[in-house]
């Protein structure tokens, strides 16, 4: 698939669901970039007809971290935010827990350097069918492109998370 093809697809999926999009919305990340995934877990890239692009990263958690954050997965944020730029980030997930409860999985975007500040994040149920979930804020300061990262928490649980495209955006005003 193109990317332009995978871009176009993704502003119709967005359309057609809670989170608002226009055609003039600044896309600020790569979608097609992937994630980058650490802590205690095993990830591979997997074929899903079912999620947008066809692709998902599945990560197995084999039991519970001692913070949510030991292991999560994260994505660049490649375009500068200024200040006052309302940043909307949506990611495809679904997950599996051992006794098939939603797993609870906190997603935030925030500086990608010590102490990780939050720009804005949200703990999300997220159950075994593919769902677009969203995170909104507005920026109180400027951030230079590659500072700033879309990333979810997957250590809440012994789980397999699996991880569609990302899409960051500052929706046209």
């Amino acid at each position: 698939m193109k990317r332009r093809d995978f871009l176009a697809g993704t502003v119709c999926a967005l359309a057609f669901t809670a989170v608002p999009a226009f055609a003039e919305d600044k896309l600020i990340n790569d979608p097609s970039s992937g994630w980058q995934v650490y802590g205690q877990q095993t990830n591979k890239r997997i074929k899903d007809a079912a999620v947008q692009g066809g692709y998902a990263i599945e990560v197995k958690i084999p039991a519970k971290g001692a913070n949510p954050w030991d292991s999560a997965a994260q994505t660049d944020i490649t375009g500068d935010i200024k200040k006052g730029d309302k940043i909307l980030a949506a990611v495809w997930l679904k997950a599996k827990t051992e006794d098939g409860s939603p797993a609870h999985l906190n997603i935030r975007v925030q500086i990608n350097s010590a102490p990780y500040t939050s720009l804005v994040e949200s703990t999300q149920s997220v159950g075994p069918e593919w769902k677009l979930y969203a995170v909104e804020t507005t920026a109180t300061q400027d951030y230079n492109k590659k500072t700033v990262v879309l990333a979810v928490h997957l250590a809440g649980a012994k789980q397999t998370v699996y991880l569609g495209p990302a899409f960051v955006l500052i929706p046209a005003q």
